[in-house]
């Protein structure tokens, strides 16, 4: 079995294990319970503590067939889901940062950039699934990502430069924030503004512009399908979240290569 594989599977593990974590501060923050980083896990229906053979990503739902053993409630699909879905990411993350050669030998500064990007990967999955769940952001997420963000374009010279990443920030402040003012807040609300400042900060200004595209063609074509399944073209909430950062992981995996084409298509 190559090197590749083994670290493929084991960031995968690494990644469905923080997604378990993940669900857990997705749902403590909002209760605003106490001890968010603390505490043991409970069935949210019944309260019982659960055992460590309960806990394991993605094989404990399937085992328990999505139903509490205590109470046989129904398990949320967003526990396997984020769980999945986290620990894809971190798996595709390594063959953008890989980190190791077939020698074993180690890049530094390759791994230290696969490790910022996890947390941006933990950051992006738990704002996507608070608000497909909760219809709602997290500043006590994003507020401390966007500093941190802000302070590795300085410290790490393979992320977006820090005028960069400022003039990111400050298209997504303006771009939300008129949308915002100009609708009263029924096109979208000041958590889209936070996401926008985050995607500009970890983007660059330019990747940005081809993540907000994206976000707005997924987005509107969701959208337009789903006005249409309900018969109803007004008053439908839909949460922007889920389509923002979407459009932030396919800019981070092929964002260089979709820039290049289009510009290539437009003779520059």
């Amino acid at each position: 079995m190559s090197l590749t594989i083994i670290f493929t599977a084991t960031l995968f593990i690494l990644g469905a294990a923080i997604g378990s974590f993940t669900s857990v501060i997705i749902y403590r923050l909002h209760k605003k319970e106490k001890g968010i980083f603390g505490g043991k896990s409970s069935c949210a229906e019944c309260k019982t503590a659960l055992k460590p053979l309960d806990l394991v990503p993605i094989l404990s739902y399937l085992v328990l067939r999505g139903k509490c053993r205590y109470c046989n409630k129904e398990i949320s699909y967003m526990y396997p889901a984020l769980e999945l879905v986290t620990g894809a990411l971190f798996a595709l993350l390594f063959y953008k940062f890989q980190f190791v050669d077939s020698n074993l030998v180690f890049s530094e500064a390759i791994l230290g950039m696969y490790a910022l990007y996890a947390f941006y990967t933990f950051v992006l999955v738990f704002t996507f699934f608070f608000d497909l769940h909760y219809l709602k952001v997290s500043d006590e997420i994003l507020i401390p990502a966007i500093l941190i963000g802000l302070i590795a374009t300085i410290a790490t010279p393979l992320t977006p430069h820090f005028i960069d990443a400022l003039i990111g920030l400050g298209i997504g402040v303006a771009f939300f924030g008129l949308q915002s003012l100009v609708s009263r807040g029924k096109w979208v609300g000041l958590g889209d503004l936070r996401i926008g400042a985050f995607m500009g900060v970890i983007l660059g200004w330019e990747l940005m512009l081809v993540a907000l595209f994206i976000s707005y063609m997924i987005g509107s074509a969701i959208s337009i399908f789903i006005a249409i399944k309900q018969k109803k073209f007004y008053g439908v909430k839909v949460p922007f979240a889920p389509f923002l950062v979407t459009g932030t992981f396919l800019t981070i995996f092929l964002g260089d290569k979709i820039l290049n084409w289009y510009l290539g298509g437009m003779g520059l």
